[in-house]
């Protein structure tokens, strides 16, 4: 009871501070209604566009035309007109939707080309169309195009939400012209979703980027002290006897691929060999529903996760590079709780039997049978989103205690199964559901589900979010949480939210989702003021203030934070951030690993980061920063380096070191041999840790693109004053459990691994590409407690046949029939 008062009381006083504020801010006098933009499309004939980006074909000189022109500025002089024109205008045809644009320039040859991959973010002149088919306000799709030519895609959700792992196949050239540059996309419907009507009007709205003036210019304009994106478009019309796409999509693949890793027991020539052959197919059941499928799916990714060295009670998140899961992960998100990590499909084998020595052969992965999706729209207002994915069983074999060669399963055959339904209300508003379900052999099926919403003004400057979730994994206990937010997000200087959680001790998401800790309640208090009128040499700012309080349902406050932090960016195009951080004394309950809690005293830290004008060709980010915590101390500071020697090479390096001294830390739980119990060992650590990592990517067409990256990380660990924690935030000396050599043999040392990936892609056809691939995996551990580059990257690196290699090849093929 005493933690529900506290908590009841925290969110009060929040609530009683921002909402004076927010309203003062919100408080104006009431404007005409907002006129709404409309642009007319035109009918043309099949096969009468050639897309060049030329626009010398008659269409685009037909004087019937309707012309998008007017742009207004959201940066850096938000309502102002464009100081540079821009004409747009738009025709269709059975098939799809052509887009024209006419960027005028009064200084051509200044105008910002970068050639990058797809999909890639650039700071180049570019221009974008957005559309919502469905004219819900809510969802929709933005295509850009850069004056190189580089494309890229963007879902559209929730308003203001964006998925830019999603990918379509469609066409957009850009051309350079004495009087600026050109752009002409090509969208067919079948990328795009819309209802079956002889009629349509859709949701439009234009943009363009002038990179040497940061300014950014939009056709049906929005202040930013208004909310909402998809909500604050204008209308295409004349749109008449168009359908959906019944489109059928085949992609089938081939893959080969070679791994060599150093020899051993298990693989005593270091090599393993393998091909395979799969398809993937999309298939529109109705001019709603969309059905992607996997056959016998190739779902190893190319890209190696960083290397990482956990010494926390926490799981590590990793994001998903899977490309079937990227695909519409969106449609799985919801308000606040991760009920889908896509990542727990496939994932390594978790078994390990209770007499096995060491594994002579464990598969790094569990085998994907297939897998399944379908989503869109039931009504008009109601989405849908099903997925499920078979994995097998996967056994391993290994050496038991008794020398003995043994067979085991270490991950049974399991069926993954998500279901989400979303409602849109209230014209910008959703409410939703959603369930998992993971059924394994010999286990007991893992179940969650949850209700979450989010509800917006219609002016999108006042919005409430919120989640409830369940779940049950065994026939004794169901676990619950809750999670909610009040927010004020947007506002032309003041913007701010209160919010809570709570996850009770039995809530486990952790079969299908992702929940770093239960048994956890929690409120906060964010507010920013921002300025973005010209100041100085000072275009916008941003400063922030948060505050958030903890505790576990016994009542143990596992923190009580606050810190403020700045952004400000100057008219030159450099950025200035800095921010302080105070910790009041807490009390963690996971430290000890189960022997009960650990008092950490109040801590404070800063931190400021300076980055230089990303528009040329070399510019810098310095990143220092220090801190008290844990009864230690820590020094840290990232230097990163970019370099475009041309509009096609990009180089990025960078390096974080970090130093630490005397922070108390955790070892581990050794019987007392006068009592038989468990007790907490800890001692003093000193660490040294960096972290470079180097990126270079090379573009020789729009298509074909080289790309290298790579990241290291090297650490030493010097432990010292070990001791026993007797609780109460007292320590002892070890009495016999262990000496201090015994542990220094176990605990002190240096790691160093580094993950590389090169990767040359080539997109021969729309949606057809070739991938040829090497990545490699080093790591090593040393008996040092400190760190020497010099020597650490030569052992690192001193034998050339170390590490894990994987040199692959695919291609696969897009049909659309």
């Amino acid at each position: 009871m005493p933690a529900l008062i506290r908590y009841l009381i925290s969110a009060l006083f929040a609530a009683f501070i921002l909402t004076p504020l927010v309203i003062a801010d919100d408080l104006s006098p009431k404007k005409s209604e907002k006129v709404v933009r409309e642009l007319r499309a035109t009918r043309v004939n099949p096969e009468a566009l050639q897309i060049d980006g030329d626009l010398s074909d008659s269409v685009w000189r037909n004087s019937k035309l309707d012309f998008a022109r007017d742009f207004l500025q959201t940066q850096p002089d938000e309502g102002e007109a464009a100081t540079e024109s821009t004409v747009v205008a738009i025709v269709y045809d059975d098939h799809a939707l052509y887009v024209a644009f006419w960027n005028y320039d009064s200084k051509p040859d200044k105008i910002m080309q970068q050639l990058v991959r797809r999909d890639r973010y650039t700071d180049a002149d570019q221009v974008s169309v957005r559309l919502d088919p469905y004219h819900d306000h809510q969802s929709g799709y933005r295509f850009s195009l850069n004056a190189s030519g580089v494309m890229g895609d963007t879902r559209l959700f929730n308003d203001t939400d964006a998925d830019r792992s999603w990918d379509g196949v469609w066409e957009a050239v850009a051309k350079l012209q004495p009087w600026g540059w050109s752009a002409e996309f090509r969208i067919p419907y079948s990328c795009l979703r819309f209802s079956e009507k002889e009629k349509h009007i859709w949701g439009l709205n234009l943009s363009r980027y002038v990179s040497r003036k940061q300014e950014s210019t939009w056709w049906a304009f929005s202040p930013s002290s208004e909310g909402g994106l998809v909500s604050k478009f204008g209308n295409l019309t004349g749109l008449q006897g168009i359908m959906p796409a019944r489109h059928f999509e085949l992609l089938p693949y081939t893959v080969y691929k070679l791994n060599t890793e150093p020899e051993h027991e298990g693989n005593p020539n270091g090599c393993d060999y393998y091909g395979n052959v799969g398809l993937d197919f999309k298939y529109a059941i109705s001019s709603n529903l969309i059905l992607d499928a996997t056959i016998n799916p190739d779902f190893g990714q190319v890209e190696l996760d960083r290397p990482v060295l956990n010494l926390s009670s926490f799981e590590t998140f990793y994001g998903e590079k899977r490309p079937f899961f990227l695909e519409g992960a969106n449609l799985f998100e919801t308000s606040d709780f991760n009920m889908f990590y896509s990542r727990r499909i496939g994932r390594s084998p978790r078994g390990w039997p209770d007499d096995a020595d060491h594994f002579l052969e464990r598969p790094q992965a569990t085998t994907i049978l297939g897998a399944g999706k379908l989503t869109g729209k039931i009504s008009g207002n109601t989405s849908i989103a099903l997925l499920n994915a078979v994995t097998q069983e996967e056994t391993g074999m290994y050496i038991d205690t008794n020398g003995f060669e043994q067979e085991a399963v270490i991950e049974p055959l399991a069926n993954y199964s998500v279901v989400r339904v979303k409602r849109d209300i209230l014209n910008t508003s959703y409410i939703g559901v959603m369930g998992t379900l993971v059924s394994q052999d010999t286990r007991y099926p893992a179940m969650t589900g949850g209700l979450d919403w989010r509800l917006r003004t219609s002016n999108g400057v006042w919005e409430t979010s919120g989640q409830i979730v369940a779940s049950r994994i065994d026939p004794e206990e169901v676990g619950f949480g809750a999670e909610g937010t009040f927010e004020k997000a947007a506002g032309k200087h003041i913007r701010g939210a209160i919010g809570f959680e709570t996850h009770d001790p039995y809530l486990d998401l952790n079969n299908l989702g992702f929940l770093q800790r239960n048994d956890r309640r929690s409120s906060w208090i964010w507010m920013q003021y921002r300025t973005q009128d010209d100041w100085w040499i000072i275009r916008n700012t941003w400063n922030n203030v948060n505050v958030w309080s903890s505790w576990n349902y016994a009542g143990d406050r596992l923190g009580f934070e606050g810190n403020f932090n700045s952004h400000i960016e100057f008219m030159n195009g450099w950025t200035l951030g800095c921010g302080f951080n105070q910790n009041a004394e807490r009390w963690d309950d996971r430290e000890t690993r189960g022997n009960g809690l650990w008092r950490e005293p109040a801590s404070w830290s800063w931190w400021s980061s300076l980055t230089s004008d990303q528009r040329k060709a070399i510019w810098i980010n310095i990143n220092p920063g220090s801190g008290e915590s844990s009864y230690g101390t820590w020094r840290a500071c990232y230097i990163g380096f970019n370099y475009r020697p041309r509009p096609n090479i990009d180089l990025d390096i960078g390096s974080n070191y970090v130093r630490s001294f005397g922070q108390i830390r955790w070892i581990d739980n050794l019987d007392d041999p006068g009592t038989g119990e468990s007790v907490p060992i800890f001692a003093d650590l000193d660490q040294d840790k960096i972290t470079p990592c180097f990126n270079t990517s090379i573009n020789l067409t729009r298509d074909l693109s080289f790309q290298f990256s790579g990241q290291m990380l090297i650490t030493g660990l010097d432990h010292q004053n070990y001791c026993r924690y007797i609780g109460a935030d007292k320590y002892a000396p070890l009495d016999g459990i262990a000496t201090e050599e015994s542990l220094d043999e176990d605990n002190d040392y240096n790691y160093r691994a580094f993950n590389s990936t090169m990767v040359l892609r080539w997109e021969y056809r729309q949606g057809s590409t070739i991938y040829l691939v090497w990545t490699q995996a080093r790591s090593g551990v040393g008996n040092y407690n400190d760190v020497d580059f010099g020597r650490d990257f030569d052992e690192l690196f001193s034998q050339v046949s170390d590490g894990e290699n994987v040199y692959l090849i695919k291609m696969n093929y897009w049909f659309n029939i």
